[in-house]
């Protein structure tokens, strides 16, 4: 019985010899193919009459000498179909001129003079360049003693004495060294080939290969350590983004682009919670994001959901960036009060789960919104402003059906399987799930501890707050514990004293809010346009009768301070200021007037003159006389 072919072996060691293989051919390979594959069908029937008639008419078509077919046709015998195709030179598109270590060494002043927060361009390192040009030239025939103190300067001017002999621009120095002392020299000798190396290393630079992923195996490498992803659960992921997305509050006024952070699970690539928020993310927002990736989740029917969000669970391992909200002391206690450990990723690329989560709500979820502005500025749809209509409430409704009816249902990287079915799978035990009050440590909270006040209310961001759990605590201090996302509820607890925790209160209620959920935003901005609203009224009417009232008051205190003054004048015997030489002047006059009518002249004081002031002080007795008066009483 004829036994069956078995199947060609293949193996994985590389050929000892090269083979190459040609597929596609241009059109000027084609003919010269048809015409190799003519002569020698005539060689094969022997007919040398054909073939001379073949050559030449090769020559005419292809534009070449009689030899240059021949010897084509004796290639193709011997290298097959690769010697039709002319060989590149390895140094193609490279100027032979200029010798590797002045390519190098112009790379390295370029990404040299880019460090330590300088700027530099191709014009500043050929000035470098030509500036050691120059230099070499100078004593380019000199012994080796001066070769040797010409570099010791060169690195001296590039900065690299301090450094040690294995640093990268000192080898690069000693190759140009050992080149000029074998006589050769081979520099650029323009700017346009410096201009050139930089352009070509910059281009190659942009040129990034795609990760092709670690396959069947996961290991996240971190800096305590590599981690075996085999289980989920075992490992969370968390990271932010800003969403490319204006919002509007609910009187359509824009308050902004909010922030997104998002838990994943690196097993299955589950999303296992989010944060929506407006603040710039912190430890805060870690914690509430990790709040809500570990407590169950439970929607209402205004989210229309058609699956269920069961991912939930402490984690053993929350893996981050290095950033320093995931460095805070505060992420440190939650991790040794709920029990997993921390670790930080080697390297970026480790953390492509939770990019890719960005890149795809970007592309499939933000760009599908009214108000979407893209984060590319020059490709800015226009007017993303004028069609701004969607709030925070409504994004976030969107959100969680697009992470539990789309990510979450979605197929998994590498298997035929929806991810939500492989975490329920690869779940070794039940998630362990917290008390939501062990979980209040992940809360926000506020600084200033506020004052019970009467009633059982308190006072947090100019809003009054009332619950029946206060009344005992009444003109005590209490802290206050808010989610920032909504703030129509917030947690009471005792502050700690003597180095013991807080007691658990309960929970208060906005007392003149009817919002069933309100971000502090939200708030803020409604608070700030009242301020606005107030500071935008006509106040005319009420500046002009302040302005008239106090003017009134001020003339009737002036009234009030004269009268007063005549009165006293009164009381002591005080002129109302007039001198006695002017009254006596007037009673000269009243008299001078009286004769020439005929009646007899009034009688004039003699002493009135003398006196020609009141004392200034209060009088005690009347004189008539001053020096008199004087002599009497001396």
């Amino acid at each position: 019985m004829d036994q069956p072919d078995s199947e060609p072996q293949v193996s994985s060691e590389p050929p000892s010899e090269e083979y190459w293989l040609l597929d596609e051919l241009s059109e000027e390979a084609q003919r010269k193919v048809d015409w190799v594959n003519k002569i020698r069908d005539a060689e094969s029937a022997s007919d040398e009459a054909l073939k001379r008639q073949l050559i030449q008419a090769a020559v005419k078509d292809l534009g070449c000498c009689p030899t240059t077919v021949t010897r084509m046709v004796d290639a193709v015998k011997k290298d097959r179909l690769i010697a039709l195709v002319r060989e590149s030179r390895s140094d193609k598109g490279k100027a032979r001129y200029i010798s590797e270590p002045w390519r190098k060494l112009v790379i390295a002043l370029y990404e040299r003079e880019g460090e330590s927060g300088r700027r530099t361009n191709r014009n500043q390192v050929w000035g470098l360049i030509e500036g050691v040009i120059n230099r070499i030239e100078a004593v380019r025939n000199a012994s080796s003693d001066s070769l040797k103190a010409l570099f010791d300067g060169l690195a001296v001017s590039l900065g690299s004495a301090d450094e040690s002999h294995t640093s990268k621009l000192n080898k690069i120095l000693k190759e140009i060294k050992e080149e000029v002392s074998s006589g050769e020299l081979k520099p650029p000798r323009s700017h346009v080939s410096v201009y050139k190396i930089i352009r070509t290393y910059l281009e190659a630079k942009k040129k990034k290969a795609r990760h092709p992923g670690q396959g069947p195996l996961k290991i996240i490498k971190t800096t305590d350590g590599d981690i075996e992803v085999n289980e989920s659960n075992k490992v969370l992921q968390i990271d932010h983004t800003r969403l490319d997305i204006l919002l509007v509050d609910q009187d359509g006024n824009e308050i902004g682009t909010p922030f997104l952070s998002v838990a994943v699970d690196s097993y299955s690539s589950c999303i296992a919670g989010f944060y929506l928020g407006f603040r710039q993310p912190s430890s805060l927002e870690v914690a509430l994001v990790l709040r809500h990736a570990i407590l169950p989740k439970h929607y209402g029917p205004e989210y229309e959901l058609r699956e269920t969000w069961n991912i939930c669970g402490v984690p053993k391992y929350l893996v981050t960036d290095r950033a320093k909200e995931f460095k805070s002391q505060h992420l440190q206690q939650i991790a040794a009060h709920l029990g997993f450990n921390l670790r930080y990723r080697f390297m970026p690329e480790q953390g492509g789960i939770v990019e890719s989560v960005f890149d795809k709500l970007n592309k499939e979820f933000n760009s599908r919104l009214p108000g979407y502005k893209g984060s590319n500025v020059q490709q800015r749809p226009k007017d993303a402003e004028k069609y701004a209509c969607i709030t925070i409430e409504e994004l976030e409704r969107k959100l969680v059906r697009h992470f539990v009816d789309h990510v979450n249902r979605h197929d998994a990287p590498g298997v035929a399987e929806k991810r939500a079915e492989r975490w329920e799978k690869m779940m070794v035990e039940p998630p362990r799930i917290p008390d939501e009050r062990e979980l209040d440590i992940c809360l926000l909270k506020q600084k200033k501890r506020p004052k019970v006040q009467k009633y059982g209310t308190i006072q947090f961001a100019n809003e009054i707050y009332q619950g029946e759990c206060l009344l005992d605590y009444v003109v005590k201090e209490v802290v206050v514990l808010y989610d920032p996302s909504n703030i129509i509820q917030l947690l009471i607890y005792t502050y700690e004293e003597n180095g013991q925790p807080g007691k658990c209160l309960g929970v208060v209620k906005a007392r003149d809010r009817k919002e069933e959920r309100l971000s502090l935003k939200e708030l803020k901005e409604k608070q700030r346009r009242l301020r606005e609203g107030v500071k935008a009224l006509d106040n005319t009417s009420t500046h002009e009768e302040r302005l008239a009232l106090n003017q009134f008051s001020e003339e009737k205190v002036k009234q009030n301070r004269k009268h007063r003054r005549h009165k006293e004048h009164e009381r002591t015997g005080r002129s109302s200021g007039l001198s006695n030489v002017i009254e006596f002047q007037r009673q000269k006059e009243d008299a001078a007037k009286a004769a020439s009518d005929g009646d007899s002249a009034p009688s004039i004081d003699p002493n009135l003159g003398r006196k020609r002031f009141k004392p200034s002080g209060a009088a005690k007795i009347a004189v008539s006389n001053w020096n008199e008066h004087l002599q009497d009483n001396w």
